[in-house]
């Protein structure tokens, strides 16, 4: 093996040539991790145009343009457009977001090329590429240390733990570390996939994406409509066929009964619901990956985050200040006594200006908000860096004519280094170790006993007087305990799953409030467990440290496996796997990597732990207005079926809808009038509620029958009016009157269902105090619409409609509205004794 020279200039020829890069890249790949495909327009389209409920529109569009009905076969045609256009603009959103985020990650290097240095973008360095890394630096891919002068980086994004760790030449750096101390030359040794990050995103590509809850349901609910509708299909062409030899109108009617008994704006319904919340919970900074994954949300049992950038700041504080006479917690203080500032202030001179390491930041930070006053400009005159065999750092400053030492370091060093006696040895070992138990990061503060003439060799040759400890935390989010307390009245079980120290897991679980945080268990001795054993441990314990990313990815398929719908947060790299097998997995945005962000199905832009509980209450929500779509949806089909087919097959003397009414109901007004339940107000308990089970159905025995009644009495309402005008109200008007009556009855009838349908357990009249701004909208509009189909000369020929008088018009209203309003007396009743029974 070649040896490697100790100059830096040395290493100049040591680089890659042009030629070399090209060969390399070629033989080694791009330094790029692929984690997902991208979807291409073709691949999108075809998924999208292969959905049951598109297929069916399809069809059903084709026949009746073959049969020269070019009406109905267009207004299917476009409710089809008007689908693969939302799906389309929700992704392309989507991964506009997703990029901006990707670009925003990717770090830039220096590398030594042809004999120069070259500033390049971190997906342009190839294998054998020779980098020299500084403090700040994000390291592009994986490599070995050449040479190096006190280099330390931050991997809490590969491992959880938040401390910087050394690094001596020889050892190896990894993709998406940040150099956070002193400087190094590596040689890259894996790009793209070959890193120990790629392995893990090669790992996700493994993991399959299952299809949520909800669109299990709406699978199963639209293939036993689709066999009910066409068993009734084929008897009615059967009937018409054998008993009145009227084949083609049996074709025709049973074709017609199709239209009207599937739902096939139910795709269109889903779309609004899932587009219209992914935007309402882009407004709260959450970016919705896949806008179906809402709805399982709101069905989540257990919550497993992470803990580095999730529940904390991954950005170290300074939480206490021990001097011999007090121990003096600032974390929430407003000042600090004399002797306090004093250590502060001696650590502060201890420390590197400017600096990436977290705890000279912390002590920079703590200076800025409790110093008063003091010379904070001195000037180092020398430095005795950290290093591993000397866990002090030593800055000689000078004042006035003197030199003064100032140190900083592992309390172990900075007791041995100030040669402490056996009384004072053990009180500062004791706070030490209380310290440590509390989950706290100790370094202890000394400075030169008395000043020198002369500027020391060695850190050694003076001899010093410990001062204090000076103990980190990475402190919580503020919101935390109230999210977490969030989660628990809602029936969500939180788990904390770090690889931080058991300790610190410990200390911050019981800050945050969670359940059972003294019982903690570590990586090592869940690798003792067998898998009945764990699942055992998984009963009761919450807090998990020390954990792999296999521990991780683990612990979550043994909690789906017990039937909990999983939510998994985190934004290393080591928590990919974990989000990619979760039900929900839950990326961080801010500080997330690239392959937490492809593997998860939602982004906390704001890396807020509270938006999960948002998502959360936006998913529930969703569900319960989906609920009440669907029952009205089910409900207002049946009067459209049964006016449709009572004149037919009981002989009445006008027939009232034509293919043309049905379409106009449930493609133009129908979806319509779902925006109204999207944007209903969440029920008043939506998050003192436990997590619905995730066996119960979308469309369960309550909802069901209340859907019957609600269509019996609309479709009692529409055969009153039909005969009410035929006898009553015709007089001298054509037979077009008693249809256009009826149809406006129809209408009406749906738009009060719509009053009705707001809850399932509340009568109309008190659901009215709660504002639905869209209820206006949807009303003005369908009115208009209606109106002018009638009265509008030219319009009212193509729906074949004639205009009404006053009475007619009204007569039709009142039926519908005494319809409706016996549902509504009936409503909460039925659903009380269904929930008894």
């Amino acid at each position: 093996m070649q040896s490697i020279p100790k100059q830096f200039s040395e290493f100049m020829t040591m680089g890659l040539t042009s030629d070399l890069v090209k060969k390399n890249r070629s033989v080694y790949g791009a330094n790029e991790i692929s984690t997902s495909n991208k979807n291409s327009f073709f691949r999108m389209l075809f998924g999208v145009v292969t959905e049951p409920m598109i297929l069916l529109l399809i069809s059903i569009s084709i026949v009746y343009l073959l049969l020269g009905d070019r009406g109905e076969a267009l207004l299917l045609l476009c409710s089809v457009v008007g689908i693969i256009c939302i799906t389309f603009y929700q992704e392309k959103k989507t991964e506009t977001a997703i990029s901006a985020l990707r670009s925003l990650a990717s770090p830039r290097t220096n590398v030594i090329r042809d004999g120069k240095i070259f500033r390049i973008e971190g997906r342009d360095v190839v294998f054998g590429d020779l980098i020299i890394l500084n403090e700040g630096d994000r390291i592009p891919a994986d490599a070995e240390l050449l040479s190096d002068r006190l280099f330390s980086c931050d991997e809490s994004l590969l491992t959880g733990e938040s401390i910087p760790v050394n690094k001596p030449v020889g050892h190896l750096v990894y993709c998406g570390a940040l150099v956070v101390g002193g400087e190094g030359i590596c040689r890259i040794n894996a790009v793209g996939n070959h890193t120990e990050i790629g392995k893990i995103g090669k790992k996700i590509a493994e993991e399959s994406v299952g299809r949520t809850l909800l669109e299990i349901e709406v699978t199963k609910l639209v293939r036993n409509l689709f066999f009910v509708a066409a068993s009734l299909c084929i008897i009615l062409a059967l009937y018409f066929g054998f008993v009145k030899s009227l084949w083609l109108q049996g074709l025709l009617s049973g074709l017609t009964l199709a239209i009207g008994l599937m739902p096939e704006e139910l795709p269109l319904v889903l779309t609004i619901f899932f587009a219209l919340g992914a935007y309402r919970l882009s407004t709260k900074n959450v970016l919705v990956r896949r806008s179906s994954i809402i709805e399982t949300l709101g069905a989540a049992t257990v919550l497993c985050s992470d803990k580095t950038g999730t529940i904390t700041k991954n950005k170290m504080k300074v939480g206490k200040i021990t001097s011999k006479e007090n121990a003096e917690n600032i974390e929430f203080g407003s000042d600090i006594s004399q002797p306090s500032k004093e250590i502060l202030q001696f650590a502060y001179f201890a420390s590197k200006h400017p600096s990436f390491d977290p705890m000279d930041i912390a002590i920079t930070d703590c200076m800025n908000e409790f110093y008063q006053n003091g010379d904070l400009s001195l000037l180092s005159i020398k430095d005795f860096p950290l290093t591993p065999e000397q866990l002090t750092m030593v800055r000689v400053l000078k004042e006035d004519d003197s030199y003064v030492c100032y140190v900083k370091g592992s309390p172990e060093a900075v007791f041995e280094l100030c040669q402490l006696g056996i009384k004072d040895l053990d009180f500062w070992t004791k706070k030490t170790n209380e310290l440590a138990n509390e989950g706290y990061r100790v370094l202890a503060v000394a400075k030169s006993t008395s000043p020198v003439k002369n500027i020391p060799d060695q850190r050694n040759s003076l001899p010093y007087t410990i001062f204090g400890l000076i103990s980190f935390l990475d402190p919580i989010r503020e919101i935390v305990p109230t999210a977490i307390n969030t989660a628990y009245e809602s029936g969500i079980r939180v788990i904390m799953i770090t690889g931080d120290y058991p300790e610190t897991a410990k200390n911050i679980a019981k800050q945050i409030g969670l359940k059972n945080s003294e019982q903690v268990y570590t990586g090592k001795e869940l690798s003792l467990l067998s898998e009945v054993e764990l699942t055992k441990v998984l009963n009761d314990c919450n807090v998990f440290s020390r954990v792999s990313p296999e521990d991780k990815w683990k612990l979550v398929r043994i909690l789906k496996s017990k039937g909990e719908i999983v939510a998994m947060t985190g934004d290393g790299v080591n928590d990919a796997p974990a989000l990619r097998t979760a039900n929900i997995g839950v990326a961080m945005g801010e500080r997330g990597t690239d392959v937490a962000r492809e593997a998860a199905d939602i982004v906390l832009l704001d890396d807020s732990f509270s938006s999960i509980l948002e998502s959360v209450r936006i998913g529930r929500q969703i569900f319960d207005n989906l609920k009440k779509a669907l029952g009205y949806l089910i409900g207002v089909h049946i009067p459209i079926v049964g006016i449709t087919f009572f004149p037919i097959l009981f002989d009445w003397p006008i027939i009232v809808l034509s293919a043309i009414h049905i379409v106009f109901m449930e493609m133009v007004i129908d979806p319509t009038c779902t925006i109204v339940f999207e944007n209903e107000d969440a029920e008043f308990d939506l998050m003192k509620r436990m997590p619905r089970d995730a066996a119960e159905p979308l469309l369960d025995r309550e909802l069901f029958t209340n859907s019957l009644i609600q269509g019996f009495y609309s479709l009692l309402s529409v055969v009153s009016t039909y005969w009410i005008t035929l006898k009553f109200l015709k007089d001298s008007s054509s037979n077009q009157a008693v249809s256009t009556a009826t149809f406006v009855t129809l209408v009406f009838s749906n738009l009060f269902l719509i009053l009705a349908n707001r809850s399932l357990h509340e009568s109309m009249w008190s659901r009215m105090r709660i504002k639905n701004s869209m209820i206006y909208y949807v009303f003005i509009g369908t009115v208009g619409v209606l109106l002018l189909s009638i009265y509008l000369p030219g319009m009212n020929s193509l729906f074949r409609f004639v205009p009404l008088n006053f009475l007619q018009f009204m007569v039709a209203i009142l039926v519908a509205f005494i319809g409706v309003l016996f549902y509504d007396m009936t409503k909460v009743s039925v659903s009380k004794w269904l929930r008894r029974n």
